[in-house]
């Protein structure tokens, strides 16, 4: 067998090496019994940085730090995330019915099926109000349905709803879609 003759290595080659790639400062080593806060806390005969903020800028050399700013992208604003998740909804995977409801039945039979959706996980539900053709007063569950949607859309429990044909008018159903 043949063995190679490398020379043994020095411990004191590997510690330079070390401290030359890591900079002037050692790194600290955290532990679970230290005090974030005291580490953090400004001495006024250090320069230690007093917030995490200040110790991560003080870390990254300004070149750096610039480079990872020009090329951080673009956050998508709320209206482009939203369409994009409209987009990439599933077809509904539920449907309520609510033809025959009064306006007080079917705002509760609405709730309780949109919590069942979410607690399914689904993303994607289909509420048919109906157009309101049979009814002598007109269509009155696509204002009762249509403002409960607009409550729980600003409280967060539905992320948008549409009429499913693009029309309040044309339509007889709401597509609904979920966090």
């Amino acid at each position: 067998m043949h063995k190679s003759k490398r020379p043994p290595r020095q411990a004191g080659s590997t510690a330079k090496a070390t401290k030359k790639r890591a900079g002037t400062q050692p790194i600290r080593k955290l532990t679970a019994g230290d005090d974030l806060g005291v580490l953090f806390s400004q001495d006024p005969e250090d320069t230690t940085p007093h917030s995490f903020a200040g110790a991560l800028a003080t870390g990254i050399p300004a070149t750096t730090l610039a480079e990872i700013l020009t090329e951080k992208e673009e956050l998508p604003t709320p209206a482009q995330s939203l369409q994009a998740a409209i987009r990439k909804s599933p077809p509904p995977q539920d449907r309520l019915d609510l033809h025959g409801c009064t306006g007080p039945e079917a705002e509760i039979k609405t709730e309780n099926f949109l919590t069942r959706a979410r607690r399914n996980h689904l993303k994607t539900v289909l509420i048919i109000t109906g157009k309101g053709l049979h009814s002598p007063e007109g269509s009155v569950l696509k204002d009762v349905i249509e403002a409960r949607l607009k409550i729980m859309k600003n409280d967060g429990s539905i992320l948008a709803y549409l009429w499913e044909k693009k029309d309040r008018e044309k339509s007889g159903a709401l597509l609904v879609y979920l966090p």
